[in-house]
């Protein structure tokens, strides 16, 4: 490879990048304006559907369904108990593990949540569904990528 098409090749890649985070940015200012009326941050949203998606899990089960920093999902998780949205119970196989769980408000608003982010899915859907199935799985190739680094 040349100088001037690896240049060309780090330059897609820096902007690859540089789209990424500012679709980032922007969907996720669009889906706060979706879940504010709820009094959802859209990482509360996020972890109350997949709660909802995946029934009683552990802490570890549901931040591997999250985006989230190391610890982030503890202080959620602590922050959605207090609001009386999930209740952490022992489990039943594992004396030492906790597992969480909606309470009916919690189910609630992730149903509220999942048809306030309904519209935006769907516009995204129809005007690129073809091809987000295949950039989907570019970016997880791309992770995993990185992942084994």
């Amino acid at each position: 490879m040349n100088d001037m098409s690896r240049t060309s090749c780090e330059d897609a890649v820096l902007a690859f990048s540089f789209q990424l985070k500012s679709l980032t940015t922007e969907l996720n200012a669009a889906l706060a304006v979706l879940f504010r009326p709820l009094g959802l941050s859209c990482v509360q949203a996020e972890a109350l559907m997949a709660l909802d998606a995946l029934g009683p899990v552990s802490l570890k089960e549901l931040a591997a369904h999250l985006v989230a920093e190391s610890g982030h999902p503890s202080r959620l998780v602590s922050r959605l108990v207090t609001d009386g949205l999930v209740v952490r119970t022992g489990s039943s196989t594992d004396g030492r593990a906790v597992v969480l769980e909606l309470t009916e408000h919690g189910r609630e608003l992730a149903g509220k949540a999942r048809e306030a982010r309904r519209p935006l899915v769907n516009d995204f859907a129809r005007t690129h569904g073809a091809r987000l199935a295949e950039t989907a799985e570019l970016l997880r190739e791309l992770r995993a990528e990185l992942t084994e680094r």
